[in-house]
């Protein structure tokens, strides 16, 4: 994900075997809690790396393949942590708001081109990251779940559903816009 040679090769591959890239998830990401006095550098560069470095690369590459056609759809995964704080989270937090606002950022500068950026942000998902998160709190993923107003963890193909609309023609007029997947979390922000 945060070498830009693996991007390039990627990007080359893609466009040789089908001619075009019309959509760009950019999903990769690893989880981390810890106090922001526990963080070493290494952690804090490797999480970003992944995380921010990975999703920046991602759009770099792909874009002059989208530009070129001009038409594209470009969904970059966050979490609820990129829109609120949480006690632990200042590196995973950190990382995720950094994706949150260069997504809005990218999908200004590429509007011209009839190219959507939209960031997801889901809450915990029925995944390892969950029972991780979870775990870290002194807890299950099924009891964190339930302080969802929703009652309950997310579904995977929730998260899926929702990035097939961004990357389909029936979110034609969306860009910039981010989609909370949280069971109702953020709605008290």
């Amino acid at each position: 994900m945060s070498k830009e040679e693996d991007w390039q090769e990627v990007v080359k591959k893609a466009v040789d075997q089908f001619g075009t890239i019309d959509v760009l998830f950019n999903n990769a990401g690893i989880y981390i809690i810890k106090p922001v006095t526990e963080i070493e550098l290494d952690t804090w560069n490797k999480l970003m790396n992944i995380n921010v470095t990975g999703t920046f690369l991602g759009m770099k590459h792909v874009l002059p393949v989208m530009q070129k056609q001009k038409s594209g759809s470009i969904i970059n995964a966050s979490s609820v942590a990129g829109l609120g704080g949480a006690p632990g989270h200042a590196l995973y937090g950190a990382s995720k708001g950094a994706v949150r606002i260069m997504s809005k950022d990218v999908a200004m500068e590429v509007a011209k081109d009839q190219i959507r950026v939209n960031s997801i942000h889901p809450g915990y998902i029925d995944t390892q990251m969950a029972d991780y998160g979870a775990e870290q709190q002194g807890s299950t993923a099924e009891e964190v779940g339930k302080q969802y107003p929703l009652g309950r963890l997310g579904k995977r193909a929730e998260v899926a559903k929702t990035v097939l609309f961004l990357a389909s023609d029936d979110s034609s007029f969306t860009t910039g816009a981010e989609f909370p997947i949280d069971g109702g979390a953020t709605s008290s922000l």
